[in-house]
């Protein structure tokens, strides 16, 4: 196996090149993803309290059915906001794995632009792509429960597990989380390193007036493909 070691300098400034190059209209789908799910959790309704149930049940000992209404409509709302929620989580990760996925593809010559084809990927590929996030993210939570240090080992191991799986639909899905584990053996200061510097970045970002967060996010995501394309050599 190899032994490649993380060039933290060299993914943050390939990341700054392809964001200048590329980074404008992207920065404009993360714009306007935000405002999509924020307007569909404004929309569909607030915040769902599950106390609201206690509160109905007291109602209807109580017999006031001023009350009840009241508190039944505060629960609908809920409701509306839960539905609001899944469905912007839903966009959001349709949005992410088609920037990845473009992200990739500028990178290996696969794409020379901006192009809505590298959302036009199989359904099974977002499938699997959720199923890999969300056993990291069981793994990662375990690993955090484990007096919290265990985490900051465990979760930058995992980091490209979603990346290969976009790259590799064929892979399996404990395939990827073992790439991801493999190809990043020795670069675990590297990777925490790398990680504080992106969240460098969004700050830096959010002080632009709020909106350069949107443009460092495309850094980030340039960034990350370009150490995982670094490290993807150690496999």
């Amino acid at each position: 196996m190899a032994n490649i070691s993380l060039d933290i300098n060299g993914a943050i400034g390939t990341g700054w090149e392809y964001a200048k190059k590329y980074g404008l209209l992207i920065a404009v789908i993360y714009l306007a993803v935000g405002m999509l799910s924020s307007g569909l959790q404004n929309m569909l309704g607030g915040s769902l309290d599950p106390s609201l149930i206690e509160e109905m049940n007291r109602a209807i000992q109580r017999g006031d059915s001023n009350a009840f209404l009241k508190v039944a409509e505060a629960y609908n709302a809920g409701i509306g906001s839960s539905i609001g929620l899944i469905l912007s989580s839903i966009i959001q990760l349709i949005v992410t794995v088609g920037l990845y996925n473009l992200a990739i593809g500028l990178m290996t010559g696969r794409y020379q632009s901006v192009e809505f084809g590298a959302f036009q990927m199989p359904v099974s590929v977002y499938v699997k792509v959720v199923v890999v996030e969300f056993l990291v993210g069981i793994i990662d939570c375990i690993a955090l429960f484990c007096c919290v240090v265990p985490f900051f080992i465990v979760a930058p191991r995992l980091v490209f597990a979603g990346l290969y799986a976009i790259e590799h639909p064929e892979a399996g899905i404990i395939d990827a989380i073992k790439a991801s584990w493999n190809m990043t053996s020795g670069n675990l200061v590297s990777l925490l390193l790398l990680g504080l510097a992106m969240v460098g970045i969004s700050i830096l970002g959010f002080m632009c007036c709020c909106v350069g967060i949107y443009f460092a996010d495309v850094i980030s995501l340039f960034a990350l493909v370009a150490a995982y394309y670094q490290l993807k050599g150690n496999l």
